[in-house]
């Protein structure tokens, strides 16, 4: 019996032995045989294969100033992880090509190809998790404009004060902006504003000619104001008086042709934070930047682009705190240099995004005859305890006197703070603020699945960063150019679904587009602001009775959405009569001024309705009774079957 249990035994062991051998040998083969991913874009090809910890490297990126900063203060929080995990991964299906071409223009475009979804998982690498390959993400991203969401970002701004960041009022805010005599804008004008003979405020007019002011900044006894503007092509002056209390526009017009070069300067230097949670990000902008410089630089406009760097760590323990690279318009030594660069270290969440920018303002050389453009990338706030007597306000500042916008990106994990802080930042200097979306879903959306539709999810458009950051900088040369840029505005679509009663889907549609007005005001209104809904004027004239139901309906949807505070309408079409004024003269100017004083209202909302094949059309706009001025607009696409008939 023990020979034949010892024979069971050496059996056993033996086949023990055979599976463990094959199995082996088949893991050997997967291991061979895998090749690691490529990301491909346009003729640049990196290997984005996981790096072992052990291997991680450090920059050494040649600068022309380098600035190596000692530790002030230490810090006890941890930084967000550390790359310790990644997003999610974004579906391939919903990611575009980079496809920035616009209607009406013979423009060449170059693309990127989304590669095939694949719907694969962060790797697992020695315990940490890698962040998935720029290819895989894309870096989606989403972004806001505050300068055109005005109100909305004040209400942000009031809602989270309590986080950490620095004063800087702009709850008021007017726009001067400078055309020629063709209504063409006027860039780079020399701008003064002044009040009681002191001069307040020195600056330069952006690309669309505009220079945004405002005077919350300054002491409330200061009611009146005088702008004086210069024209540095020709010499040609102008100016204006205004109030703190009057028009939110002021237009200005110089009596000569607009004078440009021939090829507009454009600048374009990334803040950017280099710490280890930045990987994916880095790396994405080097497989990207020569698919940038490739659009940009086949533009009609023919710009004169350059690229520059500002590389930033945190002060204390790290290779260097900030690090330049110049701008240059040799992109083979831009590239060289930006391939380099490495995302590592960090330890604590904020980094010294402030001497950042303070190199930004101090050592960079911009131009001063074209655009200016920066772009913040980081998932931190700035440090604000080493006391810093140049500040990221103080920067900002800076900034918009040179004409310089500095958009910012808010990367996966930024917290509130960051935000906050780099809205300001961006806000203030006319740029916007970017964040990657990583599949997030609209904010806005509402009503039965299919029923009405926002174009840009909750007031914002997401696409990839490298298309934004063509986009933005497109907008920018279009503004001098004789061929404008046709640009995708934010609308509302509306269609009749078998589940949802028409009622349903319109109140969805007119809450939306209320919320709209009054996000996008230039002016602070709230639900204690008074507002009066005027019958919407039409074309053509069959339309009165759809005219009118979407009226009633809008204001049905509006009283129950306490968006505005309503006033009274009872006799609304009786008094337009008495004062015999005509629904289209009554969007501003002296007549909306009367209506709105007559019904007590602080502001009006106005609509023109229009019929368009199978669809209605519907441009609702909110007129400030005190000036007459229009302070937001909403367009809406509304399917024909949601009418009266």
């Amino acid at each position: 019996m023990n020979k034949i249990m010892k024979q069971v035994i050496r059996l056993i062991i033996i086949i023990l032995v055979t599976v463990l051998v094959f199995s082996c040998a088949g893991t050997a083969d997967i291991v061979d045989n895998e090749e690691p991913p490529l990301v491909e874009s346009e003729d640049t090809v990196i290997d984005t294969s996981p790096v072992d910890d052990a291997e991680e490297s450090k920059p050494n990126i040649e600068a022309d100033d380098e600035r190596i900063g000692s530790s002030e203060l230490s810090a006890s929080k941890s930084k967000k992880e550390d790359s310790l995990s990644a997003p999610a991964v974004l579906p391939m299906e919903s990611l575009k090509s980079v496809d920035i071409s616009s209607s009406g223009e013979e423009e060449v475009t170059f693309y990127e190809e989304d590669p095939s979804v694949r719907g694969t998982a962060p790797t697992a690498v020695s315990g940490r998790t890698v962040s998935p390959a720029p290819s895989e993400s894309g870096l989606k991203a989403g972004y806001s404009d505050d300068n055109r969401q005005f109100n909305y970002f004040v209400k942000f701004l009031e809602d989270y004060k309590d986080v950490s960041h620095l004063p800087l009022d702009i709850s008021e805010r007017i726009i001067i902006t400078l055309k020629d005599s063709e209504g063409k804008s006027i860039p780079n004008a020399l701008i003064q504003i002044k009040s009681g003979g002191n001069i307040l405020k020195n600056g330069v007019t952006l690309a669309d000619g505009s220079f945004r002011f405002f005077p919350s900044l300054y002491s409330k006894d200061l009611q009146n104001f005088e702008i004086l503007v210069k024209d540095p092509a020709s010499g040609k002056k102008t100016g204006d008086q205004f109030t703190r209390d009057g028009r939110r526009q002021i237009d200005l017009t110089i009596g000569t042709s607009r004078q440009l070069e021939d090829q507009i300067p454009l600048d374009i230097l990334f803040i950017l934070d280099t710490t280890g949670s930045m990987g994916e990000e880095i790396e994405r902008l080097k497989a990207t930047i020569q698919l940038i410089h490739l659009n940009l630089s086949s533009l009609s406009t023919k710009p004169l682009l350059r690229f520059g760097l500002v590389l930033y760590k945190d002060d204390g323990g790290e290779e260097y705190r900030t690090q330049i690279v110049h701008l240059t318009d040799n992109l083979d030594e831009f590239q060289s240099k930006l391939n380099l660069v490495e995302a590592y270290g960090g330890g604590d969440t904020p980094e010294d995004l402030q001497a950042a920018l303070e190199d930004s303002m101090k050592e960079i050389k911009w131009n001063t005859d074209g655009i200016r453009l920066a772009y913040i990338i980081t998932d931190a706030p700035p440090h604000l305890d080493y006391g810093q007597g140049y500040d990221y306000t103080k920067a900002s500042i800076e900034a918009k006197e040179r004409g310089i916008k500095i958009h910012s990106v808010g990367t996966g994990g930024l917290p509130l703070d960051g935000e906050y802080i780099l809205r300001q930042i961006s806000q203030f200097t006319s740029g916007r603020y970017i964040f990657l979306t990583y599949g997030e879903g609209g904010e806005s959306e509402g009503g039965a699945a299919g029923s009405v539709s926002h174009h840009t999810g909750a007031n914002f458009q997401t696409d990839k960063l490298e298309a934004i950051i063509i986009r933005f900088a497109r907008e920018e040369l279009a503004n001098l150019s004789d061929k404008p840029l046709d640009l995708d505005d934010p609308f509302f679509e509306a269609n009749k679904i078998e589940t949802e009663q028409k009622e349903e889907t319109l109140d969805t549609l007119f809450n939306m587009a209320m919320e709209q007005l009054r996000d996008y005001s230039s002016y602070t209104v709230d639900s204690k602001t008074k507002a009066a809904v005027v019958p919407f004027s039409y074309n053509p004239n069959d339309l009165s009775l759809d005219s009118e139901y979407f009226t009633e309906r809008l204001i049905l949807s509006s009283e129950a959405a306490d968006i505005f505070k309503l006033v009274e309408r009872k006799d609304i079409q009786k008094i337009l009569e008495e004062q015999n004024l005509q629904l289209s003269g009554i969007t501003e100017g002296e007549d909306a001024i009367t209506i709105g004083q007559i019904l007590n209202a602080d502001v009006l909302i106005t609509g023109n309705l229009f019929k368009k094949e199978s669809a209605f059309e519907l441009f609702l706009r909110l007129v400030r009774v005190e000036t007459g001025e229009i302070l937001s607009v909403t367009r809406s696409v509304i399917d024909g079957k949601l009418g009266i008939r």
